[in-house]
Order: structure tokens, then sequence, then C-alpha cells
């Protein structure tokens, strides 16, 4: 048993540990935060959006001697490079709908990100995705290049020579509030950061993190989060639960589950590192409609200040359910907080509102109903990546009557 495990099994002294460690966590996340404002200021960068964004972005494709000729959705080929460890097994299919995928997953092949010796891996890694690319690329011009990468494990030189062909690169990044750049190893950032010049479109859940892509010369759209409604989906299923939750164990998460016990409500909870254990795909989602009230956390790692989007505030209001979720101010760009979700802003506000909706189901249901309206509406990872690609311009908009020539020198 390791010392984190051990600390687990003291409650209080983990809560501890675990507070120490979030304390550390912000003040490195608003530390740089704060050098990429007071750098960027200095400079007069500012952080693009709206037409000024895909201004921008078509210049500096036309610069690298790209003019895309939109294509019919369904006609493009897309080369997928990313780590698979669990909801990334959606990628594949939504991206499918916009035409043939080209797959290039880590694990895979072999190599383990997190291993001791991924140093020596990474370079073969590199090689490998670079070989995987070129000969796909040899038999069909590949058009766009999607990434969920970080310098970690991409060296910026692989997506320059694949930038060469006239692919246009986006590459996103779901956790760049606290590692943006995160800590060195082989000599450059294991964050993002490390190859944001190589992207054409770097995508961030995180608005105010634009700004740092923006200092280190790169592109960057708000680009939360989403969910898949073949996938994602409501079910005729009884309640089984009045709160559950399902997620890893760790940070804040384990005393809240606590505190609300401790008041009397019956939280059921399912995920690694709880006792409960973990739940398939597809019991996690049938899960959303088992439970009157589906609990979420925004924290960052250990942080319960720290907070960002997450991929359940968009799973489970797709599937129907009813989303209780931390307060934070990114929730209102995406939704109208409550309405169609509603947050809690500590411990005894959570446990209000879960009593409150629980008498009052009839409200729940509305709740429900409005916040999957909105999923369907603006939140599906499809509309994530047709709205990118018209931006580059590199699918037809929905309506065009446009004809053109395609010019790539």
């Amino acid at each position: 048993m390791n010392m984190r495990e051990s600390l687990k099994k003291n409650q209080l002294i983990y809560q501890v540990y675990a507070l120490y460690k979030a304390k550390l966590e912000e003040k490195r996340a608003n530390a740089e935060l704060k050098f990429y404002r007071k750098q960027a200021q200095k400079q007069g960068i500012n952080a693009l959006e709206n037409d000024m964004l895909t201004l921008a972005l078509r210049e500096r494709l036309k610069k690298r001697g790209i003019e895309p000729c939109p294509k019919k959705k369904g006609g493009l080929h897309i080369f997928l490079a990313y780590n698979l460890e669990n909801w990334e097994v959606i990628l594949q299919n939504v991206l499918s709908r916009f035409g043939e995928v080209t797959e290039f997953e880590f694990r895979n092949r072999g190599f383990e990100c997190n291993s001791s010796d991924w140093l020596r891996q990474r370079d073969r890694m590199n090689r490998e995705m670079f070989n995987s690319f070129f000969d796909s690329n040899s038999k069909k011009h590949i058009d766009v290049f999607v990434g969920y990468l970080s310098g970690h494990n991409t060296d910026p030189m692989t997506l320059r020579k694949i930038g060469e062909t006239g692919a246009v690169i986006f590459n996103f990044c779901l956790d760049d509030k606290l590692k943006f750049r995160s800590v060195k190893i082989g000599g450059r950032w294991s964050g993002p950061a490390a190859i944001v010049r190589e992207v054409d479109l770097n995508l961030t859940n995180a608005i105010d993190c634009r700004i740092k892509y923006a200092r280190e010369g790169g592109l960057a759209l708000f680009w939360p989060q989403a969910a898949d409604p073949i996938m994602h989906k409501p079910y005729e299923e009884p309640f089984l639960y009045d709160v559950s939750f399902v997620g890893q164990r760790y940070g804040w998460r384990s005393h809240l589950i606590s505190t609300l016990r401790k008041r009397g409500i019956d939280v059921s909870v399912f995920g690694k590192g709880w006792d409960s254990g973990e739940l398939s795909d597809d019991n996690m989602i049938k899960l959303y409609s088992k439970s009157r009230i589906n609990l979420g956390f925004a924290g960052v790692s250990r942080s319960n200040k720290l907070m960002c989007l997450k991929g359940r505030d968009f799973e489970v209001t797709m599937s129907g359910g009813f989303y209780l979720t931390q307060h934070h101010p990114e929730l209102s760009l995406v939704y109208d907080v409550g309405r169609e979700i509603v947050t809690y802003r500590d411990a005894g506000d959570c446990a209000g509102k879960i009593k409150y909706f629980l008498a009052h189901p009839e409200e729940a249901q509305d709740i429900r109903t409005r916040g999957r309206e909105r999923a369907l509406r603006d939140h599906t990872w499809e509309k994530r990546f047709e709205s990118i690609f018209e931006m580059a311009g590199i699918i037809e908009p929905a309506i065009s009557d446009n004809i053109c020539v395609s010019s790539q020198k």
C-alpha cells in the first residue's frame, strides 16, 4: 500500500493532506495566470474572439499556404492523435461523421505515458505518429489533424512537420488552469504550452486561459466539453437513488459526501477509490436516469476553489438527469443556472438544495427537461467540431451554395 492509499484510510489526516496540496496547486495556478496576464499587458497582447479570431485563423492558414475549399460534411480525411483513458472513446465515433478517420492512439500501440521510462519511449512514439500520418497522407490527403496532446507526449517539431503537409492542426486541452506549463520533462514543458505555436487553433475549456495561449504565440478558442446524444440518452428506469455521484475519489469530494451523509442524505457513490467501485460507461449513463439528483464537483485536482467545466456537466443533462454541481462563473457561459442546472456554493447549500428538490419533484423534472433541451441544442460533440471546421473554412456551412477552387501551395 502506497503513502496516498495509507492516508486515505485515515479520513482526518487525508483531509489535512489534501487541503495542503490544494493550497499549493491554487498558489501555482494563480501565479501562472497572473504572470501571463502581466506579460500580455506589457506586450499589448489580447486573446482574440469571435470574428477577429476567425480572421486571425484564416490569415495564419494563408501564411502557411493553406486556402481550403470547404468540403461537404463527410468528405474530410481526419487524423486523430490521443491517449485513450475513458471518455475519449467517443472522439473517433463523432469525427467519423465528418469523413474518414485515421486514428493514432498511444496506449493501443504500446506507449504508456505515465511509465517510468517514458522519456525513452517518447521519441519513438513521435516517430511512429509522424510515420503513421505520412503513410496515411500519401494515400489520401489529410485535411485535418485533431490532437488531445501536450508537451508531455508530443515534440513540437513533429507537429511542425505535420503542418508542412497542409493539414489544419487543432489541439485541445481540458486541464490548462493547473497544467498549462506544468513541469519540465526532458527539456520542455509537459503541458500544452510546449506545442502552442505549432497548432493552428488551440481549444481550451477555460476562458481565462486563452491569454496564456496568446502570450505563447498561439490562437485559442473557448471550447468546453460536450456529450453525444447517441451515447448519452435517457433511459426508462425507475428512480433507485436519491442522490448519486460517479467519479474518482480525491480532494474535497469525500469530505462533501461524508458531510451530506451526516446530515441524513443518502448519497450513493461510484468510481475509482470508492467502496462501490467503478461503473461501465453504459451503467454510468443509466445511473443518471436512476438518480433523482446527480451530484457534480467542479474542483481542479484537489482544490475546492480552482474550478473548471467538466465532461459530466454535459453528459448528465444530455442523459436527462437532474444536475446539481459546484457553482463557478464558467457554468453561466453554457447554461441558464437555476433553470437548466442547479448549483451549490458549500456543503450546507448543497444539503439544502438536495432536500428541497427531493421534496419538489415537479420542479426537478422541469429542470431535467430544460437541461436536456439545452444540451441537445448547444452542447453536442458534433456541434463542437462542426463549429471549428467551419471556422477554419474546411467544411461547408450548414447552408451554402458556394463553389470554389482549392488552393494549397
